[in-house]
């Protein structure tokens, strides 16, 4: 009986740690990651934050939430703020709102994160695929002309 609670407890052990490591996308991006913003979006682009909800909005807080940023640790409370997931293909149109990773551009083409410190430290935007007519190629077009490769577009979570 003992030997098969040890044998369970060492195998917990060891698959805790993937466990973990589990709950980030491809993105790098956790299942309690939000996205915030200090400003609405309204048109063009804007620059979101990535962050961690400390405390849920409520009536009592103006229907804010609060927020610590990941990359400075910055606490706000702000009602700009959106769940995401990874986007498909089939599931974008032009006027699609998009979040989009920023700092890996290589031939004029925005592409996803390539590592955990990258996704989770560099910069995130916001903006409306506006052209994708060059999906063939690879990418498609936001507000603001930049070229988005297909596999780093974010769909806001209604």
């Amino acid at each position: 009986m003992y030997r098969k609670f040890f044998t369970i407890a060492i195998v917990l052990c060891f698959l805790i740690p993937f466990v973990v490591f589990a709950l980030d996308d491809a993105h790098f991006i956790q299942d309690d990651d939000y996205f915030v913003s200090k400003e609405p979006y309204k048109q063009g682009w804007i620059y979101v934050e990535l962050a961690k909800m400390i405390q849920p909005a409520k009536p009592e807080t103006k229907n804010e939430a609060q927020f610590m940023t990941v990359r400075e640790g910055e606490e706000l409370w702000t009602k700009h703020f959106w769940k995401t997931r990874i986007a498909t293909v089939a599931e974008c149109k032009v006027g699609t709102v998009v979040i989009c990773f920023n700092d890996n551009v290589k031939d004029d083409v925005y592409h996803a994160p390539e590592d955990k410190d990258n996704a989770r430290n560099g910069s995130w935007f916001m903006a409306k695929i506006t052209d994708m007519s060059d999906l063939y190629k690879g990418y498609i077009t936001v507000s603001g002309g930049y070229k988005i490769n297909k596999d780093n577009l974010r769909l806001i979570v209604k």
